[in-house]
């Protein structure tokens, strides 16, 4: 078992690492949130530390946690609640998230402190329980509410992950706490890894899709063009926005201008309601 949890780590560490830089690059065509990122990094932080927690821990106490451990999982119950908070349609007000982040910063401080005065125990029962409450209400959320309109091409997968996290999250503390003697030997076990392992393809996959790496023979339905009041010159060129064309090759194509291409696409985006290429074809293609 101790083979499969390395290897799973090894598999998530890679493909984190490469979520990220596809984020950073996405990000740098304005096609990507800082607060995915902020996510993407905090879950590599997380297992990267949970990983070295064997070797940074005190030879003389392992049942104490180590203090980035519990560092990492509160900026994990943070990031997950902003990252969900952005992308789905509620009216919960924003104090609710001020005060996560407060109550967050709060534990960050009492953590720092329980290291100093060399008591962590109940630090971490707080800290796995912030955790833990975090990431249900994030999932929560996404299962009872509506992604805008922007990230609704992901609405499917990410119903999914929600309902798996839900299960996976009671079954990984039942296994951690529950059965901590014989658990303890695999160090943080092979669910985590796993776990973040299919965060991070979904994550891949979505930004090759953003970057028009994936194509998949988008078609713009008739009847999208009519509901935004689109021009017949506004078709042609959002049809090939869509196909993933540059505003060069549309001007080649359709023999008018650069500047021209451009006023129109900005006339497009404008009367969709969109600020980027990938919104667009999210609209538009369903």
């Amino acid at each position: 078992m101790m083979v499969l949890e390395l290897i799973l780590l090894a598999i998530a560490y890679t493909l984190l690492v490469i979520a990220i830089f596809l984020e950073l690059v996405c990000y740098s065509r304005n096609i990507e949130r800082k607060e995915t990122i902020a996510f993407t990094l905090s879950l590599l932080l997380l297992i990267l530390v949970l990983s070295l927690s064997p070797i940074l821990a005190d030879p003389e106490d392992h049942s104490e946690p180590h203090v980035l451990v519990l560092l990492c999982m509160i900026l994990v119950s943070v990031t997950t609640l902003f990252n969900v908070w952005k992308e789905r349609l509620h009216s919960i007000p924003d104090s609710i998230k001020r005060a996560h982040l407060g109550f967050a910063i709060i534990l960050a401080v009492t953590t720092l402190a329980g290291e100093m005065l060399g008591n962590l125990v109940v630090v971490q029962l707080v800290v796995v329980g912030f955790l833990v409450v975090s990431i249900a209400g994030s999932m929560l959320l996404v299962r009872l509410t509506k992604a805008k309109r922007q990230f609704a091409h992901l609405e499917k997968t990410e119903r999914i992950f929600a309902f798996a996290f839900l299960l996976l999250i009671p079954v990984y503390l039942i296994l951690q706490f529950g059965f901590e003697a014989q658990y303890q030997k695999l160090q943080i076990g092979f669910l985590v890894p796993l776990a973040f392992i299919l965060l991070a393809l979904n994550k891949i996959y979505d930004d090759l899709q953003r970057l028009s790496i994936i194509r998949h023979g988008i078609e713009v339905q008739d009847q999208h063009f009519q509901n935004y009041g689109l021009t017949d010159r506004e078709q042609e060129i959002a049809s090939l926005l869509v196909k993933g064309d540059t505003y060069r090759r549309i001007a080649e194509q359709l023999y008018i201008s650069l500047p021209t291409v451009k006023t129109h696409a900005g006339n497009i985006y404008r009367k969709c309601g969109v600020n980027t290429r990938h919104e667009l074809t999210s609209l538009l293609s369903k």
